[in-house]
């Protein structure tokens, strides 16, 4: 994983291009994989794309029973 090899900036971008272009709930899915993870960054990510991003993530990590905070 690139986080885990030191790449956590490309991990970044990576996963802000997905929030870009994947439903919520797609995101919600991923989170799953590593909750700890992905669900701070797929946050951060959503945040820095616009609030209606980061609202929709945040409703679908609560819908499938994720970390939010």
């Amino acid at each position: 994983m690139l986080g885990e090899a030191g790449h956590t900036p490309e991990a970044d971008a990576l996963l802000t291009a997905f929030v870009r272009v994947r439903t919520a709930e797609e995101s919600a899915r991923l989170a799953r994989r590593d909750p700890r993870w992905f669900a701070p960054r797929l946050l951060r990510a959503a945040e820095a794309l616009s609030g209606a991003h980061h609202r929709d993530l945040l409703h679908a990590l609560r819908v499938a029973n994720l970390p939010v905070g």
